[in-house]
C-alpha cells in the first residue's frame, strides 16, 4: 500500500513471520524506491537495511514452522514494514510483536550471523526502537537523500 501523507510519501507492507519475508520486503522497497525515482545506490543500501530489520523481526517471533498451505498462516506471527520518504530522508521502520528491544551482538570474526545491527548501524544515519502501546515494538533506521534529486542518467523527471 502506498498513500501521501502532508510533506511525505509513505509505503506499507505486512509480512508473514517466514523465512520468505526478507525477500518479498526487498522487492517491496526496491519498487517502491524505484517509483520515488532514488537513485540506484540509494535503494541498494535501503534493501539491505531492510533485509537485516525483518530478518531480525522474524526472529524475533520465535517462528520456526512454514506452513504447509494457507491455512497454517492463521498462527503465524506478521511483522509489517513502513517505508517514508521524507524532505531529505527515508525512514524504515519495522514492526514486530516481540517485547524485547534488539541488541547489538559481539560476534565472532568466524560467525556466520549475528552482524544485522551492526551493518545497520553503519549504514544508516541513525536507528533505534520504541516500544509500541499495543504491544511489541517498532525498530527504525534512517537514510539521508538528498533533498534536490537530479534525474538519473536516462529518466526524466
Amino acid at each position: 500500500m502506498v498513500r501521501r501523507e502532508p510533506g511525505a510519501e509513505v509505503s506499507y507492507l505486512e509480512l508473514a513471520a517466514l523465512s520468505s519475508a526478507p525477500f518479498w520486503a526487498r522487492c517491496h522497497t526496491r519498487a517502491t524506491l524505484r517509483a520515488w525515482h532514488l537513485w540506484q545506490e540509494t535503494i541498494e543500501t535501503a534493501e539491505l537495511l531492510v533485509s537485516e530489520l525483518i530478518t531480525n523481526s522474524i526472529q524475533a517471533s520465535g517462528s520456526v514452522l512454514e506452513p504447509k498451505n494457507y491455512a497454517d498462516l492463521a498462527g503465524i506471527d506478521r511483522v509489517s514494514l513502513t517505508l517514508r520518504l521524507l524532505p531529505g530522508r527515508i525512514v524504515i521502520e519495522v514492526i514486530d510483536s516481540n517485547p524485547n528491544p534488539p541488541l547489538l551482538a559481539d560476534a565472532d570474526a568466524d560467525a556466520e550471523n549475528g552482524r544485522g545491527l551492526l551493518l545497520v548501524q553503519a549504514l544508516s544515519k541513525e536507528w533505534g526502537h520504541f516500544f509500541r502501546r499495543t504491544g511489541g515494538k517498532t525498530v527504525f533506521a534512517v537514510l539521508d537523500v538528498p533533498l534536490s534529486l537530479p534525474s538519473p542518467p536516462g529518466r526524466q523527471r
